[in-house]
């Protein structure tokens, strides 16, 4: 049998899995890499391999053929959570897409989510991880870690979320970045705050220096302003503050994971 490589993101989602599960639900398994990690590793018994496209599908079948995986892993064609029954799976694992189209995913088998026996979540949104931690904490999931990963340039957050309310309310840094990585100093992390601190930064800069360079004594620039460029300042004025605040709250964040403090 050939050996298994799969990505630091991927590993990073197997990774979260709680080990002895008896059924993972592979949700856009892709080429099902995730779901023959699960079973050669022993980190679960069985897994249900599912994708929207007959394509990818079809490779998954085979990449499971050749690992000799056929009596533990199954594909089923299924968009999002479609195909799942309830209580189907202990474990449902969502990657590699964008966080609006997985909160998507999430409310339409919201079945799933409300079973007698709900599943824990596995999640690695690529985006708007924010909007996916207040949709957990709005269907009674609490989040007990999450893991990020440093790789190709980009940086990826996973979370292992478990049916059962919080009794303590994230506040807005902790939504934007993770209480867990907060809390435990995680490097990642530290490394992404510095990143991104200096990129809003920079963007400030750029269009706190363009407001600078508005002269109202100028003809052509009170001209411009009155073809209806006035709307466009406005927006642009809106896009500073939001940048201003989300600087503020990474910097909180950034203070409490080097110090435990706040700014």
């Amino acid at each position: 049998m050939k050996e298994l490589v799969i990505s630091k993101r991927m590993e990073t989602v197997a990774g979260l899995v709680p080990k002895g599960v008896e059924t993972v639900a592979d949700v856009g398994c892709d080429h099902a890499y995730v779901s023959i990690k699960l079973v050669k590793d022993g980190i679960a018994d069985k897994v249900i391999a599912m994708d929207l496209r007959k394509g990818p599908l079809k490779i998954a079948a085979n990449n499971i053929r050749q690992y000799g995986m056929d009596k533990f892993i199954e594909t089923r064609l299924s968009d999002g959570l479609d195909k799942l029954m309830p209580s189907e799976a202990d474990a449902i694992i969502i990657a590699g897409m964008g966080g609006l189209l997985m909160k998507d995913i999430l409310e339409r088998g919201i079945r799933i989510l409300n079973s007698q026996k709900p599943p824990v979540l596995i999640l690695q949104p690529q985006s708007d991880i924010r909007e996916i931690r207040r949709f957990l904490f709005g269907n009674s999931y609490h989040i007990e870690r999450e893991s990020m990963v440093y790789e190709d340039g980009k940086y990826y957050t996973a979370i292992l979320a478990a049916c059962g309310s919080d009794e303590s309310l994230y506040d807005e840094t902790e939504l934007l970045y993770g209480r867990y990585n907060i809390v435990n100093k995680d490097k990642v992390l530290i490394s992404y705050l510095e990143k991104e601190e200096k990129n809003i930064s920079d963007i400030l800069k750029r269009l706190e220096g363009v407001n600078e360079q508005f002269d109202p004594a100028n003809e052509d620039d009170l001209q411009e302003n009155a073809a209806g460029h006035s709307s466009s300042g406005t927006r642009k004025e809106q896009r500073i503050e939001e940048l201003r605040e989300l600087l503020k709250v990474n910097r909180i964040a950034y203070k409490r994971c080097v110090t435990g403090g706040e700014v």
